[in-house]
Formats: C-alpha cells, structure tokens, sequence
C-alpha cells in the first residue's frame, strides 16, 4: 500500500514537472523519487559568459559580457532582486572569479588581472606585466590559464610560476577539488591528476567537454554541448546528471543551486527534491 502510494506521488510530481516548461527532470535515474528543476532566469544578455563566479556573501553572481566592440564588460547580478549592475574601471574582463574568504572577486583579460572588493567598491590591478588571461580559478592563491599558450600559473609574491603538474600541457579549463586534486579539460578529453603525484590519467575523451566548475562542497561539474556531468570523488566516475542545451559555463549559489549560462542567459536550477543529490 505504502509502495503504490509512493509510486502515485512520484507520477504526479513528474507530471507538474512536464506541464511547467520551464523545469529540467534528470534523465538518468531509476530512483521513484524523480527529481526535477525549477529553471529560473536571472539575466537575458547578447552575449552570455564562459565563466561566472559567485559571490556568497551577498549572493551575486559575477559574470562579462561582449559589449560588441571586441571587449568583454563585467557585471554583477544579485540573484534575491535580479538587479544589474555594470562594473566601471575593468578593461576586459573575460575571465571571473571568487576568493570565497575575503568576499573578493577577480577578472582576468587582455590587460591582467583586477581585484575586486564589492564591499569597499575597491578596484585594484595586479602588479602582472604582458599577461592575456584565459581562465581564473581561485584555492587560496590565484590560478590562471595565459592566452595563447593556454598553460597554467599562479600568482604569489607578486611573481608568476607555472603550476608545476601541468608545466607545458594545453589546458582549456581547470579546477581544483577540496582533496587538491586537479581536474583538467583540453580538446581531447577530460584529464585528471591526484593529489602529490604526477601521472596525468584520462578520464574520459567523450563527450567533448566545455566548461567546468566545482560547487561549494569541491564536487567537480562538467558540461557538454547538451548535458550536465558531474564526477564522483570516491572512483572518480563520470556520471550525467541532466540534459541541457548550449551550456557555456557553469557556478553554484550560496546554497549550492546550480547556476548556468548559455548564449542568451543566465539561469538558475532549483531542485524541487533534494532528495537525489549523492554528490
């Protein structure tokens, strides 16, 4: 009795989920209890970003835009009001970041790296000479990928040094986990290396991946051009989560709610049941 009614409640909750277009039900589980997502857009741009950053504090994300004019120009919306707010004295801002203890944000571009204090509105320019920036990812110190050569230093002591495990490979994107492992895509696969050693392991050369973020735990997402992955950190197994569409880039809100950009917006996932997260 008990099994039926359970059963009844989980048609009906994949029901609502289908009526309403603008929730996403994960694809892939044979669980009773289905969860779906409430899509819900935070910002329509142009041009949508490839990187977003979340700052927890007041829970706003940090993103840039293409102004058109062959420069990216940062902005900010807060996710409780939707409020916009375009972010003067950047001079493109391609890449994003957050230092999740001192509430700070970063962007990288054409002309270095900017630090960001939204609570002083302080704006300063790192002391880097000569540096394009393709990608940021903050863990204590300031990690960057350099464009063209698309290989990975960090910033410390107001001095650059490669990241020794991936000194000479091509990265696209990078992050790291909260066991300081390093996760990696390129355009021929999905590469990881374990903490202390130096082996690089291919996790998956299928589907070519896009973007990647870790959330608040250090669980690491992926996206492709139509799905969400996520990798499990006990045998670092690569598993889909849901089915999305042009997804450009990936970041997660104060609570941990999954946020995403393709080319036209921003969005949020609310999950309606919490009950499948195991990562």
């Amino acid at each position: 009795m008990e099994r039926n009614i359970l059963i009844y409640l989980t048609i009906l909750t994949v029901i609502e989920c289908s009526k309403n277009l603008g929730k996403i039900c994960d694809l892939v589980t044979d669980d009773l209890l289905k969860q779906c997502y409430l899509r819900e857009t935070l910002v329509s741009l142009s041009h949508s970003p490839n990187q977003l950053a979340v700052n927890k504090l007041t829970n706003t994300v940090y993103f840039s835009y293409d102004s058109g004019q062959g420069e990216y120009i940062p902005a900010a919306v807060q996710i409780d009001t939707k409020k916009v707010t375009i972010l003067k004295g950047v001079k493109d801002a391609f890449a994003v970041t957050n230092d999740p203890i001192n509430n700070e944000m970063y962007f990288g571009g054409s002309n270095g790296i900017y630090k960001y204090n939204p609570a002083l509105q302080s704006l300063k320019r790192l002391t880097l000479k000569n540096l394009d920036i393709w990608w940021l990812f903050f863990k204590r110190l300031i990690y960057f990928i350099r464009f063209p050569s698309l290989n990975v230093y960090y910033y410390h002591n107001r001095s650059v040094k490669p990241l020794i495990p991936l000194k000479n490979v091509t990265v696209n994107q990078f992050v790291l986990d909260n066991d300081e492992n390093i996760f990696f895509i390129n355009g021929t696969g999905l590469y990881g290396i374990k903490n202390g050693k130096s082996d690089i392991i291919l996790l998956r050369d299928n589907p070519r991946f896009l973007g990647m973020a870790a959330n608040n735990k250090g669980h690491v997402y992926l996206c492709s051009e139509n799905e969400i992955f996520v990798i499990s950190k006990m045998i670092q197994k690569v598993k889909k989560i849901v089915n999305i569409q042009g997804v450009l880039g990936m970041t997660f809100d104060k609570d941990n709610n999954m946020i995403y950009s393709d080319s036209h917006e921003i969005v949020r996932l609310l999950p309606i049941s919490k009950s499948f997260s195991k990562f």
